[in-house]
């Protein structure tokens, strides 16, 4: 009876190490993938002369994602040779490919994983929004919520191509805030991207990609929902918008809107699949990183709006003569 009493203490005191173990040997696996992911995302922008669209459309709707671009360097040739480049998403052989399970692609802690489903785990960085049609205006940058960006505080928004919006203009501003961009295929309407060496704040102050384990597969979801889906809130994160009612005139900049409410680190763990473009994981505390050096770092979901802001812009500093100007950020900021 002793021994058994023993053994009985032994399993009560062992299991929850081992169910610990178990966590941070995920989590650890999580890390890596992230970081294999992205040093393809590196080598394509090395090969390529620039960073891929976090999203490409056509004339007709969605194309891909930017995970095909960077498939080759994932040991993934035989899909990306195998993907017809000429034709969009909704191709049958397409869907079929994009369904493919590719582990690198899924975190392990990821609790929405679907063995079956084309999972992603990880998203690029978008900065503070993304474009759009409105109103018949093609290239218009919105921020995550759908709202018109007026990043240079003049009044005036969603303007059409040629038509005089100031310097800086609100694209000029959203080009330096944010890393990946939406893009057409080939079809010139909303062309715009940033190359390794154009990084202006250094690789290793800016992110590329983070974790969202809301970006994946929804088996429920009678759309295309996969690694292949360009949909901006599949492909990307994006910060919350710094300005009172998403215009940055004096005194309605507050940096820390962009780490809060909806668009806060792990606000959206009990949100949908594709309903909620933010960093997202199950790890406590916070969600990893990386980083345009190739390192992989967690970040704490409570970190300070304006250091979050100045870690997603690629240009940051040349934003010190704007209202958003963000200040130099330590490294011991994060």
């Amino acid at each position: 009876m002793v021994v058994l009493a023993i053994l009985a203490l032994l399993v009560s005191l062992g299991g929850p190490a081992i169910g610990r173990a178990r966590l941070q040997a995920k989590k650890l696996e999580c890390s890596n993938n992230l970081r294999n992911v992205n040093f393809a995302m590196i080598q394509t922008a090395d090969q390529l002369g620039r960073f891929p669209a976090c999203g490409k459309f056509g004339r007709t709707g969605m194309h891909h994602s930017w995970v095909l671009d960077i498939l080759p360097y994932l040991e993934q040739t035989v899909v990306y040779n195998q993907w017809n480049q000429d034709a969009g998403l909704s191709y049958p052989p397409n869907q079929a490919l994009a369904q493919r399970f590719i582990p690198v692609l899924a975190c392990p802690s990821d609790r929405s994983v679907d063995p079956e489903g084309g999972n992603l785990s990880y998203v690029v960085n978008g900065g503070v929004g993304f474009t759009a049609q409105i109103s018949g205006v093609h290239d218009c940058p919105i921020d995550s919520q759908g709202r018109r960006l007026d990043l240079n505080g003049n009044g005036q928004t969603c303007l059409a191509t040629g038509v005089a919006d100031g310097e800086p203009s609100d694209k000029d501003l959203f080009f330096k805030m944010g890393l990946f961009f939406n893009e057409t295929y080939k079809w010139d309407v909303t062309v715009r991207h940033h190359r390794p060496d154009s990084i202006l704040d250094g690789l290793s102050h800016t992110i590329v990609l983070a974790e969202n384990v809301r970006a994946g597969f929804d088996p429920t979801d009678p759309n295309v929902n996969n690694w292949a889906n360009s949909n901006p809130y599949r492909t990307s994160f994006y910060i919350g918008n710094p300005c009172n009612n998403a215009s940055c005139t004096s005194g309605a900049v507050d940096y820390s809107r962009c780490n809060a409410g909806a668009s806060a680190i792990n606000s959206g763990l009990e949100s949908a699949e594709g309903a909620s473009p933010v960093p997202n994981s199950f790890h406590d505390g916070g969600v990893y990183m990386a980083f345009g050096d190739g390192r992989v770092q967690f970040i704490s979901e409570k970190l300070d709006g304006r250091v979050y802001a100045a870690l997603v812009s690629p240009h940051g500093m040349m934003l010190d003569e704007t209202l958003l100007k963000q200040g130099t950020i330590s490294d011991d900021a994060y």
